[in-house]
């Protein structure tokens, strides 16, 4: 299952991509689609799946449990708010 390194400070901020390609889905890119699967996960716990089309039209998918994606948003919205 996919986890969540969470990063608050702008300096960890992905250093390793300075050569690497990278596909950058800004303002013309379609929508995140999310899905809540419930029982998703082999302990049945709610699994979520993340969608993100590809400019070429690969598709990418990532699934994470809900408590993992959870704990991400509240650990930056307990440092910046909403």
């Amino acid at each position: 299952m996919l986890t969540f390194h969470t990063m608050l400070e702008p300096e960890e901020h992905w250093s390793d991509l300075l050569d690497k390609e990278v596909i950058y889905l800004g303002d013309e890119a379609s929508s995140i689609e999310i899905v809540a699967m419930p029982g998703g996960m082999a302990s049945g716990r709610t699994s979520i799946s993340m969608r993100l089309d590809l400019p070429d039209g690969r598709v990418v998918i990532a699934e994470t449990a809900l408590y993992e994606l959870a704990n991400a948003v509240r650990q930056i919205q307990e440092r910046f708010g909403e």
